[in-house]
């Protein structure tokens, strides 16, 4: 029997679970961030080791035992990147047969079972990409919002910090962001908050966490601002979307658009309904899915792909039974 190994390493948290050849996973571990953009290159190095090695322990597996392992990886980006990340892999892996690529690959694979489509990933930050049919790929660089990113968690609560901060001012429309947000770092109004990020940042990262799933809610009580925030997401997230589809000439064909990321899990639909019109306006037979499977099944998954085996309905059966 051969054993793989699939890691989703993410601005937040790290997963990666180890199974055999026939879909059946046998160790499941989670440690936090190993974005090294973010986290940095030391936690980035120790993460991914640690949470290999508890995977390989609870599957009561070695690192011998390993035929391939797969890491889908935020912050890989960039050609001096993928040289960092694939140094360290081979410090970590050794001999072992290793693939690193950009976490929005694995994204895309947990919500396929072919093997073409286009991908959205919307969670703490945002990516976009497509692969055609004849294997092409393009991916945005996802760099940063001047760099010309926008979407995800990080941006709905800088908007969010925005908009309630003008209003308190007078300078923008009324929004329940005003007594809402303040609560959410421990503070009883908008001036005091304000000494918690000025002159010195004093924010912890849960807090900020907190407030998309506030602007969610607001935006169902009809709050205007927060549905406006969501609705402009959209529609940019949208735009990235049919350009990476439009890039690759597949903006005639029936293109399968996986949505993965904590935000596209928000209660209320306003940014995906906005995200479906603005795709289809030059994309129209594009359809769109938001995966069962984490992304730690799709690096799994792109691991047995990776060494000819092609899963069929048993395997996709065990992982959609294990992760319900």
């Amino acid at each position: 029997m051969a054993y793989v190994a699939g890691i989703d390493g993410g601005a937040t948290k790290t997963r990666c679970l180890v199974g055999d050849t026939n879909g059946n996973i046998l160790g499941d571990y989670t440690l936090g961030a190993s974005n090294h953009q973010t986290a940095g290159k030391s936690q980035a190095r120790a993460v991914i080791n640690e949470v290999y090695k508890g995977a390989l322990e609870k599957a009561k597996l070695k690192t011998e035992d390993m035929k391939y392992v797969y890491l889908g990886l935020s912050g890989a980006d960039l050609p001096s990147d993928f040289e960092f990340l694939n140094k360290l892999c081979r410090d970590i892996f050794q001999a072992g047969t290793f693939k690193v690529v950009n976490d929005a690959w694995i994204g895309m694979r947990s919500g396929l079972k072919g093997t073409w489509g286009a991908v959205s990933i919307c969670g703490t930050g945002s990516n976009a990409g497509a692969c055609s049919p004849d294997g092409r790929r393009t991916i945005l660089s996802a760099l940063s919002y001047e760099l010309g990113n926008y979407g995800g968690g990080g941006h709905i609560t800088e908007k969010a910090l925005h908009h309630a901060f003008r209003a308190h001012e007078g300078t923008g429309r009324g929004t329940a962001l005003v007594t809402e947000i303040p609560p959410l770092f421990g503070v009883d109004n908008m001036e005091d908050l304000l000494t918690r990020f000025y002159p010195k940042r004093l924010v912890r990262e849960e807090e900020l966490k907190s407030v998309p799933p506030l602007v969610f809610r607001l935006a169902n009580a009809r709050d205007c601002v927060c549905q406006k925030l969501l609705i402009d997401m959209g529609h940019v997230i949208g735009e990235m979307i049919f350009g990476v589809i439009k890039k690759l000439g597949m903006e005639n064909l029936e293109v399968p658009v996986v949505l993965g990321g904590s935000v596209y899990r928000g209660d209320n639909p306003l940014l995906i309904d906005e995200l479906t019109t603005t795709v289809h306006r030059e994309v129209p037979k594009a359809y769109f899915i938001v995966p069962a499977l984490p992304p730690a099944a799709g690096a799994f998954l792109s691991a047995l792909d990776s060494i000819g085996i092609k899963p069929g309905p048993d395997i996709y059966h065990k992982l959609e039974k294990y992760f319900t």
